[in-house]
């Protein structure tokens, strides 16, 4: 085990100290073509670290058609709803080829914080940045949505206002508010989270996150990986996004 963990992209630069400790928690698994490691739903109770083979990521709306959302290879990583304080996974995972797999389950992993805290925030530091990489990775496949938000909403009387009770927000308060309703939706979606505008003054956005980010160590990551990240792409002038 403690060489597959070596060689894991995930795991690269960890001490062989650290390794060891980390090592009695995974455990290997193995499935042939065509086999579901897991379905949409299930109840998520750990994560996936793919050391051989390919498998196809599906997400089904509650109103629609299974959609293939993403391949993973040799490398990647699933699961992820496990560690980002979901109760279910929000996606599919189905293997293209024969494929083995690292598991870690969240009990160990809250053992790990307790027992030993260091080696522990190295690890959730570790899977914060992956949870990054994602999200960026997503931003593509959101931003046709994300533009249309905007487009819809930049009047500053907002929807359904009329001359008699025009609000005092400014037109790009209200193209922030659209931008984070996209976002919020696509999180919560995907990963039982939510953000909500609170306040902006020019150059600072204050947000709100709720829903499964509410106590989630990885909500930094949201925070500044995601949220941030995005309403950078549209918004440069914005030079920090809070939580409060």
């Amino acid at each position: 085990m403690l060489e597959k963990l070596t060689r894991f992209p995930l795991l690269k630069d960890f001490s062989n100290a650290d390794l060891k400790i980390i090592a009695p928690m995974f455990h290997t698994r193995t499935y042939t073509a065509g086999a579901v490691i897991f379905e949409q739903g299930e109840k998520a109770t750990c994560l996936y670290l793919l050391t051989s083979g390919s498998v196809d990521i599906h997400y089904k709306p509650y109103d629609g058609d299974s959609i293939k959302l993403n391949r993973l290879n040799k490398g990647g990583v699933f699961g992820w709803s496990a560690v980002l304080g979901n109760t279910i996974y929000s996606s599919s995972v189905i293997c293209v080829t024969p494929c083995e797999v690292l598991v870690v389950c969240n009990p160990d992993l809250r053992n790990l914080k307790e027992s030993h805290p260091q080696t522990s925030a190295l690890v959730m530091d570790r899977l914060s940045r992956a949870v990054s990489a994602r999200w960026a990775s997503a931003q593509s496949q959101v931003k046709s949505m994300i533009n249309r938000g905007i487009t819809e909403n930049v009047s500053p009387l907002g929807k359904g206002a009329t001359p008699m009770n025009t609000p005092t927000t400014s037109p790009k308060e209200e193209q922030l508010k659209a931008l984070l309703d996209q976002l919020s939706a696509y999180i919560e979606q995907f990963h039982g989270g939510s953000v909500d505008f609170v306040s902006f003054d020019g150059a600072t956005l204050k947000v709100h996150l709720g829903g499964a980010c509410l106590g989630c160590p990885l909500s930094p990551a949201t925070l500044h990986g995601w949220v941030e990240g995005t309403v950078r792409q549209f918004f440069p002038e914005i030079t920090r996004v809070e939580a409060e």
